[in-house]
């Protein structure tokens, strides 16, 4: 299940974690305003990342990002390969930047992947500040899996996943007051 976004209270550091606010259990997480204790050289940072704690494999999976508040600029909301070196931020800690990496941008209405768009013309957040970006898994224990990222009942093209794939659903945000919270995690 899903437990925790990453962020100051559930011991994700480095990437600007301190910029981070999260509450409702453990499920919604925001980049409030300015804390004292941020320690980087410049502000705002380039990105904030802010992983979960869940892994996810051998099973599928379907769960929403609820976006809150968009702040009319570019959200990177979905998921990354967990390797036995860890999650790969790519650049500045942007969700997608990767090749091991898959974000959906309601801003834009992109799927990202190795910081290129791998398929546009998906739908965009309609008033800038909320929706919702659905995430399918189907992760086979013994062969290849498969991943789709949505947004009003639009489904992205498959995203082809290696075998034994761990998955660790993640966003990134841009602009301070951005909020995003899970919902609807389920198997089936």
């Amino acid at each position: 299940m899903l437990q925790r976004i990453g962020g100051p209270s559930s011991g994700t550091t480095g990437h600007n974690a301190d910029l981070l606010t999260v509450s409702n259990g453990g499920r919604t997480i925001e980049w409030g305003p300015r804390k004292r204790q941020y320690t980087g050289k410049y502000y705002p940072p380039a990105w904030v990342p802010a992983p979960t704690r869940a892994h996810l494999h051998s099973g599928r999976f379907l769960w929403d990002f609820v976006i809150d508040e968009l702040a009319g600029a570019q959200l990177g909301i979905g998921f990354m390969l967990l390797w036995d070196i860890g999650p790969d931020w790519g650049f500045y800690g942007y969700l997608g930047s990767s090749t091991s990496a898959w974000s959906y941008d309601p801003s834009t209405g992109d799927v990202v992947s190795n910081t290129e768009s791998i398929q546009g013309g998906l739908p965009k957040s309609t008033d800038g500040h909320s929706c919702v970006v659905s995430v399918r898994l189907e992760l086979p224990r013994e062969s290849a899996g498969s991943a789709w990222l949505s947004m009003q009942e639009t489904e992205s093209r498959p995203i082809a996943l290696p075998k034994g794939s761990v998955v660790l659903p993640a966003a990134c945000f841009l602009q301070e007051s951005q909020k995003v919270s899970l919902a609807g995690f389920r198997t089936r």
